[in-house]
């Protein structure tokens, strides 16, 4: 089994970026459930590039995530996303919920990060 690989850039103005690498499944998604509950950014681009393919429970990770961003006011992206993770998006019908764009710089353009 291949495991997830985070990595954390720190962005300008409190604002961070995390690009994973790797399967995103229920095996895999305690490290970043861990690591966005730690690292509370004002801005944080989440690079999903690298993720070939992504389980409900991750997704249902990035959905909690994207309920806390909106709770504590605070911004978030995520970019890179693949045509078999937005396909899995608009299954489950999370499409036009979850705050995503092409690329970090669109997302940074956007007023997301800096």
């Amino acid at each position: 089994m291949e495991d997830l690989r985070i990595e954390t850039i720190k962005g300008g103005n409190d604002s961070q970026v995390f690009k994973l690498t790797g399967p995103f499944t229920l095996g895999t998604m305690f490290d970043f459930q861990h690591l966005v509950r730690e690292h509370k950014a004002a801005a944080t681009i989440i690079d999903l590039s690298g993720v070939p393919y992504m389980d409900s429970a991750a997704l249902g990770s990035l959905l909690g995530f994207h309920v806390s961003c909106a709770r504590e006011g605070r911004k978030y992206a995520l970019v890179g996303v693949g045509e078999r993770l937005k396909t899995l998006f608009k299954v489950a019908g999370v499409d036009s919920v979850l705050v995503t764009y092409a690329s970090a710089d669109a997302a940074k353009n956007a007023g997301v990060g800096a």
